[in-house]
């Protein structure tokens, strides 16, 4: 048996450190901190003496465990993707060396970020490896302890959100900062900006003062680790595995999002060129088979329409759902964040009736004050009403997402006053839909059909985005 270790990285809670807070720019810090750690991990463990094979780079590199063995250098990174580091050490002196170097770093660079590691020695059985090393994850990850850098004493000013220590204060911004907040908030600064990023989001609400709708878009693709043990298949090889895994995680980054945001920027640049000025987008995460961003409300049916058009899915055999998050730019993003999520798993749960190879979208509108979880308003409020989640391709049926919003702009013939008063109706009862439905007939060519539960479902989630994605400007106002 080899002396040789293969290593798995894992970051505990990434979500909750993201939005612990509700400042943007603290989020979008805590997002860059996230995905650059690994390649931070790597230069660090290089500037210390661990030398790596390609100089830690993987990407288009062809693996060969022979090569590795006999060079001089002591680790190779195998990939990373799915939050996930993968690293081959020569021994398990040097696993224990960079696994000191880590924590170190996190705490200096990051403050809270916890990393989870395991190991397994290396055998010729690479499949067999795999499982071992996320078996023993898993338990560290459910067993391990959740440290924190320190606490507070009863006269520490701490901040109000993460209850942290504060450490530092800003007199001109008025901030009191702890030190995970300077850690994200310098991380953002780093952060390359493009002319289509918003800095702020008051530059993506179409009028300041008279509308301020934005809109949180959140997509996951689907099944990915039973895709990438389909790809794997029967292999055991080192050189085999590595590579096809290697292959896997480039194509899935380049599938789900570096081709979809180059198509979604492209978009947004057009309608720059057309005078709309806030055709701009604030990216949160993006990487591997996963990216929010956020837009302005009035732009989300384009923006989703460009990116699953991209996917292609019927080429490329990916898919994906998206959860949408229609609020408030003043509304508690991290609350918000929290029901673009429930959507997109809302998404995911009909999408399992497919063996996960259909695309989904779900939207909810976070109204006034976010009380209750999407679940809840579903169930107690929107039961029997709502159409919702709807899948993009339309395909075996069902609702589709093209239809409703071919529907939507159908129904601009009876007006926004009536398609507020169906909605209105379908809440007080049956008989007050049919009265409204009548009526509206008797004077419209539309001839809407009040028994049809579909026509009656969509009627009511067009009435929720009306305004936004189906009336002109001038009609919303």
């Amino acid at each position: 048996m080899s002396e040789m270790v293969l290593a798995l990285y894992d970051c505990r809670s990434k979500q909750e450190y993201i939005y612990r807070t509700n400042r943007i720019r603290e989020i979008s810090g805590g997002s860059a901190l996230l995905a650059d750690v690994y390649k931070r991990f790597i230069e660090k463990a290089q500037e210390n003496g661990i030398t790596f094979m390609n100089g830690g780079e993987w990407k288009d590199k062809i693996f060969s465990r022979s090569d590795f063995e006999a060079s001089d250098k002591a680790a190779e990174v195998v990939y990373i993707g799915g939050g996930n580091l993968m690293i081959l050490y020569k021994n398990m002196d040097l696993y224990i060396k960079a696994n000191r170097l880590f924590s170190r770093m996190l705490l200096d660079e990051t403050w809270t970020i916890t990393a989870i590691a395991a190991c397994t020695p290396v055998t010729g059985d690479f499949k067999e490896d795999r499982k071992k090393l996320y078996a023993q994850n898993a338990l560290n990850k459910s067993t391990g302890n959740i440290s924190v850098p320190c606490s507070v004493l009863p006269f520490t000013q701490v901040d109000m959100l993460t209850y942290m220590p504060i450490v530092e204060k800003n007199k001109y911004k008025q901030e009191s900062l702890s030190r995970e907040s300077i850690c994200k908030y310098k991380a953002e600064e780093d952060i390359e900006k493009s002319d289509l990023y918003a800095g702020e989001l008051d530059r993506l609400c179409a009028d300041k003062g008279r509308e301020s709708l934005l809109a949180i878009i959140y997509i996951d693709g689907n099944n990915m680790g039973a895709k990438l043990m389909n790809r794997l298949g029967e292999m055991t090889d080192y050189d085999e595995c590595i590579n096809e895994l290697r292959r896997f995680s480039v194509q899935t980054n380049s599938d789900f999002v570096g081709k979809p945001i180059d198509a979604i920027e492209a978009l947004l640049s057009e309608k720059q060129k057309q005078g709309i000025k806030y055709a701009r987008y604030r990216k949160v995460i993006a990487g591997g088979d996963e990216i929010t961003l956020i837009v302005n409300a009035r732009l989300v049916p384009e923006i989703l329409d460009v990116y699953f058009r991209t996917l292609d899915s019927a080429k490329s055999g990916n898919y994906a759902c998206a959860g949408v998050a229609i609020f408030h730019f003043h509304a508690p993003f991290a609350d918000v964040y929290e029901i673009a999520e429930q959507c997109c798993e809302s998404g995911k749960t009909p999408s399992r009736k497919y063996n996960s190879d259909a695309n989904f979208i779900d939207f909810h509108f976070c109204r006034a004050g976010i009380t209750n979880d999407m679940e809840t308003v579903r169930s107690e409020q929107e039961k029997g009403l709502t159409a919702r989640p709807y899948r993009f391709d339309g395909e075996h049926g069902g609702y589709s997402f093209g239809e409703f919003i071919s529907f939507g702009r159908q129904l601009k013939e009876i007006g926004r006053a009536n398609i507020k008063e169906l909605a209105s109706a379908m809440i007080k009862g049956n008989s007050y839909y049919r009265f409204e439905m009548e009526r509206i007939n008797s004077r419209f060519k539309l001839h809407l059909d009040p028994k049809a539960d579909k026509t009656k479902r969509m009627i009511f989630d067009i009435a929720q985005v009306y305004d936004l994605w189906f009336a002109g400007e001038e009609e919303a106002e």
